[in-house]
């Protein structure tokens, strides 16, 4: 096993650059997640978008959706990644405070839909 981490280390980049703070990856999966359950969850007729914003593209269509809320993560990833080779604690503190207001945001919607029936 040892001698396998430097042959990964070899081939797989160094995470650091992609993610520079784990509250980086951590608001992405946020994201990531939160993507994939809403198309799925709306192609199957069990949600309606409450994002005002994204629901007209989701309305359209779920791919539109996942490709224009995929380009804004990833949008978003960019900005973030070389921000942090500037300001590392600004980012980090950033993604934590996003990634709480995105949970928020979403368990706030979620309990005012199911609430709505």
């Amino acid at each position: 096993m040892q001698a396998l981490v430097p042959k990964l280390r070899a081939i797989l980049p160094d995470l650091r650059v992609l993610f520079p703070t784990r509250a980086l990856a951590v608001l992405l999966i946020i994201g990531f997640a939160d993507l994939i359950s809403t198309a799925v969850l709306h192609q199957m007729g069990l949600i309606q978008e409450m994002n005002p914003v994204m629901r007209v593209f989701i309305e359209r269509s779920e791919w539109l959706f996942v490709l224009v809320k995929g380009a804004t993560l990833v949008g978003s990833w960019y900005v973030l990644a070389r921000y942090a080779k500037t300001n590392l604690d600004f980012v980090r503190k950033a993604c934590w405070i996003g990634s709480g207001v995105y949970v928020w945001v979403w368990i706030t919607w979620f309990m005012a839909a199911a609430a709505k029936g």
